[in-house]
């Protein structure tokens, strides 16, 4: 499998493009935005995705776009293809986790080649598995009183995330509902 090359971009074709690594022409599969864009020596990490047709390589321009795609592709009916539109159907890579996580079926669905139903079972079996916990200190028992009260790990993390951290616990998951309360 061919997970990254690096060369030079010697072509720009229509939703692709062509980079030469010690002589020998690799096609690698991009949105057209993304490789226009392209240019010079730089390193492309890469889907290999092998059919009975043949291969394809479809690129991606930051391994966390390449390690999206493979969560993404072990959903049931998401190939290699939707999921690089996915990925660059948003602003950046983690703009298209945020809005996986959060349950965004209006942004995947929005997506040419995305219907209702896929974008529901995206976020079925991806929600709430792609974003990272925020690395600020939480309150874990703040945190665990809001989840006890039917709130997600992420809507409570955010709710704490900006407190002030010489609160009490108590004043914190005031404060947290409040909040969560608008």
């Amino acid at each position: 499998m061919i997970s990254s090359l690096t060369g030079i971009i010697s072509y720009h074709g229509l939703g692709y493009v062509i980079i030469d690594v010690a002589g020998v022409g690799y096609r690698v599969t991009l949105p057209e935005h993304i490789a226009h864009g392209l240019s010079g020596c730089l390193t492309i990490f890469t889907h290999d995705a092998q059919r009975d047709d043949g291969r394809e390589l479809f690129g991606f321009t930051h391994i966390k776009g390449l390690e999206l795609c493979w969560r993404l592709i072990e959903v049931s009916g998401v190939g290699p293809k939707m999921a690089q539109k996915i990925i660059y159907g948003a602003r950046d890579i983690e703009e298209a986790a945020s809005k996986i996580d959060l349950g965004d079926v209006e942004f995947l669905s929005g997506i040419p080649g995305v219907g209702k139903k896929t974008a529901q079972k995206i976020i079925l079996e991806l929600q709430g598995k792609l974003v990272a916990a925020p690395d600020s200190q939480v309150d874990e028992d703040a945190l665990t009183a809001l989840m006890g009260l039917g709130y997600t790990k992420m809507a409570a993390e955010a709710a704490l995330s900006g407190l002030d951290r010489t609160l009490s616990t108590d004043e914190k998951i005031r404060a947290a509902l409040k909040g969560l309360g608008r």
